[in-house]
């Protein structure tokens, strides 16, 4: 390994760490109603567990698959090449969220590089920068609400499903249609999704790589 794919490894390890804490303050300094004394302590605790269940191990893997999967989507910076690959753009563009183009809705098997989700954001011209990846993951949940054995650490990946999605390409919003309604234009309908997390590789989130929204694209 070289030094410089050392230095880029540790970086973005340093960055991951920090973004888990900053999604804490950020809810912490988006509290409408202020915070007490206790429920500040509280929030230093739940701050301070993230850090500790982390191992620095976990933070080296984890920096090291968003590494390869930036890698391995570079090419796909121009939304054309996606489109070549067989990506398909699914509803329009959600504020925080950017555009979903989707290669697939069913959870094979995990790879790193081969995100079935990439994530575009809308330029003002009408174009799309790449701003980051989605991955599916299926597995039963836990008691904590959340994916058995995900491929992140879930004190920094947060997980996600979605209900009634018909997969019709360039339909507005994928969720408007029922089943009967979805198919009978051809759609194929999901009723529920395999569990989905974002990756913010290309586009910084101040909330945290893995947040389902990201208020830079907005």
């Amino acid at each position: 390994m070289t030094s410089i794919r050392r230095k880029t490894i540790l970086i973005t390890t340093l960055s991951l760490s920090a973004a888990a804490l900053a999604a804490f303050a950020y809810q912490e300094h988006s509290s409408p109603d202020g915070m007490s004394p206790h429920a500040m302590q509280h929030q230093m605790h739940a701050m301070h567990a993230v850090a500790s269940t982390l191992s620095f191990t976990e933070l080296q893997q984890t920096a090291s698959d968003l590494e390869r999967a930036k890698q391995a989507t570079a090419k796909f910076q121009d939304v054309h090449a996606a489109e070549a690959a067989g990506y398909q753009k699914l509803g329009g563009d959600f504020p925080g969220m950017g555009t979903h183009f989707v290669l697939t809705m069913e959870a094979t098997k995990f790879d790193i590089e081969k995100p079935p989700i990439l994530l575009y954001v809308k330029n003002s011209d009408g174009g799309y920068t790449l701003g980051g990846v989605g991955y599916l993951f299926d597995a039963p949940a836990g008691p904590d609400g959340q994916p058995v054995n995900p491929p992140f650490p879930k004190s920094i990946a947060l997980w996600h499903q979605h209900d009634n999605i018909c997969m019709l390409p360039n339909i507005d919003n994928p969720h408007s249609l029922t089943e009967s309604q979805c198919r009978e234009k051809g759609g194929h309908f999901i009723a529920k999704s395999p569990w989905l997390v974002h990756a913010w590789i290309w586009k910084d989130n101040p909330q945290g790589v893995f947040s389902p929204e990201n208020p830079a694209t907005r």
